[in-house]
């Protein structure tokens, strides 16, 4: 691995963060043993015409990462909109870049956010013949410790079956740690899992440092 390589590596996610930081609600940056990437969350109600919360919801989520030889650089993006009744329950609608173009979803969406905790979930279909089917859900949860500080964890499980080649695309990300005002960081751990009878399993373990706007 040579030093310029990191350089345009590490210069290719500051520029990132600085072009999306004025729309992102959280930044991510993480190291692993074998991967380092950054990861842009926005979640956020739309305001009616009276600056009230609508049932309208906005979800957008911007990742890349690359492993720490000279291979491209894996990029993927996701923006959402749904409407969201009062149970919880939603319609959405999903537009997910990825490195090889736009896949259109639609499906259902549960989101429900309680004093420390949240979740945020849905079941949507690609909107193309022979797609996948996505299921997605983010559990967050971060306890009160004093004035400044707060423990932080938060778990993800996102599973893609596509049914017409039966393979099974499983990712599974762990953050533990804790957060003083608008700063978190600690330990961190991606897992994947890809097959169809057998699956292969791979994983990235590490530190992360997250700052939320």
């Amino acid at each position: 691995m040579s030093v310029s390589f990191v350089m345009k590596k590490l210069l290719f996610f500051l520029l990132m963060i600085l072009h999306q930081s004025v729309l992102a609600q959280m930044a991510e940056y993480y190291a692993g043993h074998k991967r380092t990437g950054v990861d842009l969350m926005w979640f956020r109600n739309f305001k009616n015409s009276k600056g009230e919360k609508s049932p309208f919801l906005y979800f957008s989520r911007n990742r890349a990462s690359v492993d720490y030889k000279h291979a491209p650089a894996a990029m993927g993006s996701t923006n959402a909109v749904s409407y969201n009744f009062k149970n919880g329950v939603g319609l959405v609608a999903v537009a997910s870049f990825v490195n090889t173009g736009l896949v259109p979803k639609a499906g259902v969406q549960y989101y429900r956010q309680s004093g420390n905790w949240m979740f945020f979930g849905w079941l949507v279909a690609d909107l193309k013949e022979k797609g996948n089917v996505d299921l997605f859900g983010l559990f967050r949860y971060q306890p009160v410790v004093n004035e400044t500080w707060k423990g932080l964890l938060q778990l993800e499980l996102f599973p893609v079956y596509n049914p017409s080649s039966e393979f099974w695309n499983i990712t599974q990300r762990i953050r533990i740690g804790a957060k003083k005002n608008s700063w978190g960081g600690g330990f961190m751990i991606d897992l994947n899992q890809s097959g169809t009878t057998r699956l292969t399993n791979a994983n990235n373990t590490g530190v992360f440092l997250r700052y939320d706007f």
